[in-house]
């Protein structure tokens, strides 16, 4: 019988942590419009590192024995070390596209087959990222829907739908966009709450919906009045105002 992987300590999966933020921002660079999610991604997968070392269920141990394998087996097949550090493009466009899509779907069946873990809700943003890398943005956001339901109400459930509005910002999408970041931002437990009800109100704007931009900034205001707003979108807000 095959002897069991030994589930990652601390430092390890903080390292594959932060080296799958990495990937994240190397995809961002090429994705303007998912910037915002990935700045929240590096922040929060990070900030999940203790539920790996806080609980000790069989199911929670196997769950990221899993993704931790898998994390490993796709850095190597990309060519990077297996233990962390940055992934470089390959020079092989047609190898890292294989690689990927190989990748996606193994992803996603550790988010399948962990579900209500999160290691399996950190397999399924994973998937999410290499499907939308490959341009399959329907699958990839079904991937993100999976992570935040998988989730459940966690801050990795949040950085779920700051993807899914992302991708919907993406597509021109600006109300589906502002309700997915109003989402995350109902998270108390997620680190960006400011930033993600400034893109709602931001994307409520762009959606002309006065109403609505106007209540989720004066939600912005009263519950972080110390946050920076950008300026353009401030501006906008105290332009309604001043009409009503």
């Amino acid at each position: 019988m095959a002897k069991k992987p030994p589930t990652p300590s601390a430092s390890q999966t903080l390292a594959e942590i932060e080296a799958t933020g990495d990937r994240v921002a190397e995809w961002a660079s090429r994705n303007a419009a998912l910037i915002l999610g990935t700045i929240a991604g590096l922040l929060v997968l990070a900030a999940v590192v203790g539920l790996y070392v806080q609980h000790s269920s069989d199911a929670r141990d196997e769950a990221a024995d899993a993704l931790a394998r898998t994390t490993s087996q796709y850095r190597k097949a990309m060519g990077a070390d297996p233990a962390g550090g940055p992934i470089l493009e390959p020079a092989n466009a047609e190898l890292a596209s294989r690689v990927r899509t190989e990748y996606a779907d193994r992803f996603a069946e550790v988010g399948r087959v962990n579900a209500g873990t999160s290691a399996g809700a950190l397999a399924w943003l994973e998937a999410g990222k290499l499907q939308a890398e490959l341009g399959r943005l329907e699958d990839a956001a079904s991937s993100f829907a999976s992570a935040r339901d998988s989730a459940r109400g966690s801050a990795v459930a949040a950085l779920a739908s700051v993807r899914l509005a992302a991708l919907a910002e993406n597509r021109g999408d600006a109300s589906a966009a502002a309700e997915s970041y109003e989402r995350a931002a109902s998270v108390t437990s997620y680190p960006l709450r400011a930033q993600a009800l400034a893109d709602a109100t931001r994307c409520w704007l762009d959606a002309e919906d006065a109403e609505r931009a106007l209540a989720t900034y004066q939600r912005l205001e009263s519950e972080f009045p110390e946050s920076v707003v950008d300026p353009s979108v401030a501006a906008l807000v105290a332009e309604l105002r001043a009409r009503r």
